[in-house]
């Protein structure tokens, strides 16, 4: 074999070494690569675990919840307080007077001012205080001794009022469709016809 040859033959086995120990190079990184990227993962997981923590701590944010599940609770209460007084007044009206008609008036008032900006899921309860307002109607076409004293009209006008200011009910469901249904209601009322439907459209 000539020195040509043995020259060539020693870069062919050197190049063959080189491909070889690149190769398990190569191997190593990717296996370095990957444990690295499982302890970054570890890491962030755990970074995440202990700022959740420290936000739960800082924030009260157990409170909070417990806070919601209160709210939640109370208007729920709320609102089965008023049906209780829209019912007994469509139960009642037989017995209607203008001082037991204005008490539970100032008793819806309150309740809706408990509600005003709370979260509710359904708006029947402007159905039912729709109910209240036609059963009022006809207790005073009933007898011409029915009348609605001042006090009386003032407080009902308040209802209305309260309950036609959109900005407090904007997270009611389906409130839009339940106030042009309770203005269609007063609308047709001949004991209503005092009350400005549009009051709140006017600002």
């Amino acid at each position: 074999m000539t020195k040509e040859e043995i020259i060539e033959k020693l870069i062919e086995q050197i190049n063959n070494n080189m491909q070889i120990f690149l190769g398990i190079l190569g191997l190593l990184v990717a296996v370095f690569a990957y444990f690295q990227w499982r302890l970054s993962q570890s890491q962030l997981n755990r970074l995440k675990e202990e700022i959740e923590k420290q936000i739960k701590i800082k924030y009260h944010l157990d409170k909070i919840n417990k806070i919601e599940q209160i709210d939640n609770t109370l208007i729920q209460l709320v609102l089965t307080n008023l049906r209780s007084v829209t019912n007994r007044m469509l139960f009642d009206s037989e017995s209607y007077t203008n001082v037991s008609l204005t008490d539970k008036a100032i008793n819806i008032i309150g309740y809706l001012s408990v509600l005003k900006n709370q979260e509710i899921k359904s708006a029947d309860f402007i159905k039912e205080i729709g109910n209240v307002f036609m059963m009022i109607d006809g207790w005073c076409n009933r007898s011409t001794k029915n009348s609605l004293g001042e006090p009386t009209k003032m407080y009902l006008y308040r209802i209305y009022v309260d309950l036609t200011r959109k900005e407090n009910w904007q997270n009611v469901d389906g409130y839009n469709v339940a106030i042009e249904n309770l203005k269609d209601t007063i609308r047709s009322l001949e004991n209503f016809q005092y009350i400005d439907l549009d009051i709140n459209d006017h600002s």
